[in-house]
């Protein structure tokens, strides 16, 4: 007996980033029975949930880079987020599609069970959603952590250490003439706020060299880290003491595009598809105010999958 699982691309498609093309649909793939152990569903409760990804902060790049420095910025994989309505993760979404979770002895997705539909959420959906560059293997960055980065002693002369607040605070009060700092600085925020965010800590030396080194930077396997990263919190999420709550880290914007994408009855009360684009986080308009969790429980996953 086979399960059937909904994907957006085949594999190959996929890795090689074909998104010329508009015209992507979910493909059935299915995989023995065997393969998968369903969990016994968590019951509705509610946790305090924080996370780290700042989708809101796309506004301040699109305020901070001038046109030119846009078109710069536009040259990398990142580029396609300057085009995106910037808004606030919906926690309350997220947890109750964690709430659908089921096993999986493969490592590298998470996978749930809607309406005796299956859903996989692995690279191959995290590309097309999020249509990162950088499926290699994570490598070392070399600097001297005696020696202050660049960056770091031009524009911030009095700090040894910049955290993420530093460097909004700075976006927002300046314009620079030079295109090429302003677009390293874009990075290195859009980095540290949305996909691979610390929380309060000073942004790591490591991004600030890598930053600084355009040809290191387009080299570094961004897509690989921020899913791995993704992947863990997610799968993380319900471990440990519930009464504190859990924290989501990577990118789970990435995991709402996804659902949006598959499940119609969540789409209708929390977002709006203004688009059909690549990568697909482009297409959707997510609403401000997000309905109650027993809302999300009883609409948002009462209509069929999307084929």
């Amino acid at each position: 007996m086979f399960s059937i699982f909904y994907i957006f691309i085949d594999f190959v498609n996929t890795c090689l980033h074909l998104f010329g093309s508009k015209n992507l649909d979910l493909v059935f793939v299915s995989f023995s029975e065997n393969d998968y152990f369903i969990q016994e569903r968590l019951d509705s409760f509610h946790v305090r949930i924080q996370e780290r990804c700042k989708m809101e902060n796309l506004a301040i790049l699109q305020e901070f880079l001038t046109d030119s420095q846009k078109s710069l910025f536009q040259e990398s994989s990142f580029g396609p987020y300057l085009d995106m309505q910037p808004f606030k993760v919906p926690l309350q979404t997220i947890h109750s599609l964690l709430m659908y979770r089921v096993g999986s002895r493969y490592e590298e997705e998470i996978c749930f069970k809607i309406n005796d539909t299956f859903l996989r959420f692995s690279l191959e959906e995290f590309a097309v959603v999020t249509g990162l560059d950088g499926w290699g293997d994570k490598f070392n960055v070399d600097f001297n952590p005696k020696v202050t980065p660049r960056l770091v002693k031009k524009y911030f002369p009095k700090q040894s250490a910049v955290t993420n607040a530093d460097l909004k605070h700075f976006l927002v009060d300046h314009t620079l003439e030079d295109d090429d700092d302003a677009v390293k600085l874009a990075n290195i925020f859009f980095v540290d706020s949305i996909l691979i965010p610390t929380r309060g800590r000073s942004i790591p030396s490591y991004l600030w060299y890598l930053g600084d080194d355009e040809s290191s930077f387009s080299l570094y396997p961004w897509a690989r880290v921020c899913f791995d990263e993704t992947l863990k919190s997610l799968k993380s999420a319900f471990q440990g003491n519930l009464n504190t709550g859990y924290e989501l880290c990577g990118f789970p914007a990435s995991l709402l595009i996804f659902a949006l994408e598959c499940l119609p009855g969540l789409a209708a009360v929390t977002a709006s598809k203004v688009g059909d684009e690549m990568p697909k986080i482009l297409n959707w308009k997510v609403k401000k105010y997000q309905p109650h969790l027993s809302t999300l429980l009883s609409n948002g996953f009462s209509k069929s999958v999307s084929s």
